[in-house]
């Protein structure tokens, strides 16, 4: 199915609370979700079907020249056919086009297939954060990945 992604407004925010309720155990409050939206560190994205519906969203962060993933989710129905990596990819060439020259992230220990996704995309583990995750409590692998080990689309540069 053809996506696109764009940014994020005020009327993307009720798909945006359904996705994040329905993959994460402990999701982000309806208020802190709407706050990104108005946060001026943040870019907000949005990536859509092709009838429009909103299947995910990005959360990434620019301060000075460092890119924080903040929040990625597809929904689960969505989820299996690269709409991550394709969403993913989108905000961190916008951060680096901005000036950013690496990105940080926290993932679960235990999901596998973001970081397998994050790792095809040139980041790296560099520590890890201690009881980071509750419900159910697990550490957080802190990943890296700097601009110039960044996989770029073929198309990209």
């Amino acid at each position: 199915m053809p996506v696109t992604v764009r940014q994020a407004g005020r009327e993307d925010l009720p798909a945006i609370i359904a996705i994040e309720e329905a993959s994460f155990s402990v999701p982000w409050s309806h208020q802190s979700l709407a706050a990104e939206l108005d946060n001026p560190v943040a870019k907000y994205y949005v990536l859509e079907g092709e009838t429009g519906q909103v299947l995910g969203y990005a959360d990434v962060w620019l301060i000075a020249d460092e890119g924080q993933l903040a929040n990625i989710a597809i929904h689960p129905s969505a989820r299996g056919h690269g709409y991550g990596e394709t969403l993913l990819r989108t905000a961190m060439e916008a951060l680096f086009q901005d000036g950013c020259t690496s990105m940080f992230l926290e993932v679960r220990q235990s999901n596998a297939p973001a970081q397998g996704l994050y790792r095809k995309l040139g980041y790296e583990g560099v520590a890890v954060r201690k009881d980071y995750y509750s419900q159910p409590v697990e550490d957080a692998c802190i990943m890296q990945c700097q601009k110039e080990n960044y996989q770029w689309f073929s198309h990209s540069r």
